[in-house]
């Protein structure tokens, strides 16, 4: 297998890792637009598992050069930044090659899916938002949609929590571009039939997560499971599909700190005569602070996906899910990066296995086997369970549910 990396960032890291140490796994061209740090980590790949990573510079905003440097390769994992997802896919059907990323945010996954035909008609398969969330849980949605016979809603949750030990004054566990647009852009969720756009961090309920992250507060979030899952159920009768998200308290303090300030502002604004970006400022400072050579990860991330329908004529729940935490193989990693990072990396190998067929935009719940990647994951020390719940005698889950409660006779 040739496998062409775009990013060698936060998740780049965590990919070219997971494709260093599969064993099926032959070339790795990990490309970075900074150049020392692909060089950086493909040294660390290499050192563990022999050659089989090679470091180029790269800058995917030159189309012509992007399409030269991965012609003749199997399969382009894109792990840079989600604004670029379309142009790499255009390089990639101009070089004749497979293509995988790990989300597009809602917006960019809808331009995505319009090349579906563009995609079938040369033969190939573009896979959008295989990481974690969305990735993971959109193949949970598959599992559970498969054991019922209609489906009245999905809803998509992320918990997390960090005890790491760290000099830096913020880290996060994936792009910083990404987190804030999460966090400012108006959510778009499927409620009742509808795609609806909501305020954001609007939908703030408590989420009860396993451990070690327990009962959390989580709120909507504009996410791309949204962008597919509804059109792909829709014949399953899908009413509703919600995505929602929790940060602890201190972490979320930050944010809105740092929003507060103006950092979320990505145009130019004069200071003292230079133009200047508050959110490009904010990001060139945390890129710059100095490593700890003592710190210790220790973080968690939990994705849950509830799946509600009929089966047989009774009302069942399943709840798939999955607690990701930092692994033996690469402590340096948060437990984030370990499956956000490593699901594409799982993909690409499945795909030119043969374990994904057919062409096309395929979002994950169409084309990808949930086994087969639930077992990719329990090798990376990610374990997905499943929780069927079924009622009886009553189909109307919201009646049910008010018996939880303890004012049960308020709407």
């Amino acid at each position: 297998m040739k496998i062409v990396l775009l990013g060698a960032g936060l998740q780049g890291i965590a990919t070219a890792l997971d494709l260093a140490w599969s064993k099926d796994v032959n070339e790795v061209l990990l490309a970075d637009f900074d150049f020392e740090r692909a060089k950086y980590v493909a040294d660390e790949c290499n050192k563990r598992y022999g050659d089989k990573v090679k470091a180029v510079k790269c800058d995917v905003s030159d189309f012509d050069a992007l399409v030269e440097l991965i012609k003749g390769w199997d399969v382009v994992i894109n792990d840079v930044n989600y604004y670029w997802n379309c142009h790499i896919m255009e390089a990639c059907l101009k070089a004749k090659v497979h293509y995988i990323d790990i989300g597009g945010l809602y917006v960019e996954t809808l331009r995505q899916m319009e090349y579906d035909a563009k995609f079938k008609e040369a033969g190939l398969i573009a896979i959008p938002g295989i990481g974690g969330t969305p990735g993971l849980t959109n193949v949970c949605a598959r599992w559970a949609a498969d054991r019922l016979d209609t489906i009245d809603e999905i809803n998509f949750y992320c918990g997390s929590n960090d005890w790491s030990k760290s000099s830096k004054t913020f880290a996060v566990s994936y792009a910083i571009d990404t987190i804030m647009d999460e966090f400012f852009m108006n959510p778009i969720q499927y409620i009742n039939g509808e795609y609806v756009e909501l305020e954001a961090e609007s939908g703030g309920m408590i989420v009860d997560y396993p451990e070690p992250v327990g009962r959390e507060y989580s709120f909507h979030t504009i996410h791309s499971e949204i962008a597919t899952v509804p059109e792909v159920f829709k014949s399953k009768g899908i009413k509703t599909c919600t995505f929602r998200v929790g940060f602890p308290k201190d972490l979320m303090d930050k944010f809105k700190f740092l929003a507060g300030l103006g950092f979320t502002n990505k145009e130019k604004i004069d200071v003292y005569g230079t133009e200047v970006s508050p959110f490009k400022v904010l990001k060139k400072l945390m890129e710059i602070q100095p490593d700890d050579s003592e710190e210790e990860v220790n973080d968690c991330d939990i994705i849950k996906t509830q799946v509600i329908g009929i089966k047989d004529g009774k009302k069942v729940e399943y709840v798939l899910e999955a607690v990701c935490r930092p692994i033996k193989e690469w402590p340096e990693l948060m437990g984030a990066q370990v499956y956000i990072g490593g699901a594409p990396s799982w993909t690409a190998q499945m795909l030119l296995n043969g374990d994904i067929k057919g062409s096309g935009v395929l979002p994950p719940e169409v084309c990808i086997p949930p086994e087969i990647i639930f077992e990719e994951a329990a090798k990376r020390e990610i374990y997905i369970t499943a929780t069927k719940n079924t009622v009886f005698g009553k189909k109307d889950w919201e009646t049910i549910m008010k018996k939880r409660k303890i004012n049960q006779w308020e709407d």
